[in-house]
């Protein structure tokens, strides 16, 4: 069964539409990045990718800190759900089978 089946014509037309425009945003993006890195000097280069790493290693640090959190507020909720859900009986245990460098960013 195709995606297209069951589907109107209007919604599968504006679909191709969407991922046609998606697609050119895309290639557009792709082509000005390689115009500008060409144009930088490759200490520049190496500056803008490490940023790109520490922004993505801070948005991890930030995500991971939030489900943690969240982990511990339904097990303060919900103990018995909780430890079903994770096999731990409490957030404490949980915690103590994580690695040290985990430990440190959890909530």
């Amino acid at each position: 069964m195709s995606y297209e089946e069951g589907n109107s014509k209007l919604a599968v037309s504006t679909g191709k539409v969407f991922y046609a425009t998606l697609a050119g945003t895309a290639i557009v993006i792709i082509t000005a990045a390689i115009i500008y890195f060409a144009a930088l000097a490759p200490a520049a280069i190496a500056l803008i990718v490490l940023g790109a790493a520490a922004l993505l290693l801070i948005l991890g640090v930030v995500a991971f800190r939030a489900l943690t959190c969240a982990i511990k507020a339904y097990y303060a909720s919900n103990p018995a759900g909780a430890a079903a859900a994770y096999g731990f009986p409490t957030y404490a245990a949980l915690k103590a089978s994580w690695p040290w460098a985990v430990r440190i960013v959890a909530c």
